[in-house]
């Protein structure tokens, strides 16, 4: 049971399409603390940061009690992904799929419109994991991982390379029965996963890129 996790972060960029598609279940985490200038409310999109508002002054909550004005938030992304990617090589595949995506969305909470949004993406990729959302952690850092993990029988623990900052040695998994892989993804663009789907003729290829070679080929033909 090999089990992957992230953020409720907004049009996630390929590294973490790249879990989800290696592993058995995705555990989405709505209980972390919320960075106001994080990836939970905005995403590169061509290079240009875009963002959702959010009501209230969040700095205190988790991500879960992030509230956003669902009518002001739609349109907002919509002039986005219109001003940004309309026009691109593959608008008309893809760009009134995405905008229908939003306007399903009618939430008040930041974390609804992002799993949504999530949950649309991940079957318009053709990817079958299953998302899930593990009880509250007991413990902070690698402690509260762990917790997380049991609840799903998890054997194997795919995380991304930034979790070497916190995770150590991995005692705690290796006490926990618990094997750590390391995600050997190779980001094209750290935009979101909407610039794949706009700009590039295989997604799926540049969201499975695991070395600089495995792109090259498109990358050339997307720079003619």
């Amino acid at each position: 049971m090999i089990v992957a996790g992230h953020q409720a972060d907004l049009f996630p960029y390929s590294g973490f399409w790249f879990k989800m598609a290696h592993a058995d279940v995705f555990d989405l985490k709505i209980y972390d603390q919320f960075q106001p200038r994080g990836y939970q409310r905005r995403v590169l999109m061509r290079g240009t940061w875009a963002s959702v508002p959010v009501v209230g002054d969040p700095r205190r909550c988790r991500i879960r009690d992030v509230r956003i004005d669902p009518d002001l938030a739609r349109v907002t992304l919509r002039d986005h992904i219109l001003g940004r990617y309309r026009g691109s090589r593959h608008w008309d595949r893809y760009g009134h799929q995405v905008l229908a995506m939003i306007d399903e969305v009618h939430s008040d909470r930041l974390w609804h419109l992002n799993l949504n949004l999530i949950l649309s993406i991940r079957d318009l990729l053709g990817i079958t994991t299953p998302v899930a959302i593990a009880p509250a952690p007991s413990g902070r850092g690698s402690e509260g991982l762990v917790s997380m993990l049991r609840s799903y029988g998890a054997t194997t623990y795919l995380s991304g390379t930034g979790g070497r900052s916190y995770m150590g040695d991995c005692r705690e998994f290796a006490e926990a029965g618990i094997d750590v892989a390391w995600s050997e993804h190779h980001a094209v663009t750290s935009d979101s996963v909407l610039t794949l789907l706009m700009e590039h003729d295989d997604p799926m290829a540049a969201i499975l890129a695991t070395s600089e070679m495995d792109m090259a080929p498109q990358r050339e033909e997307v720079s003619a």
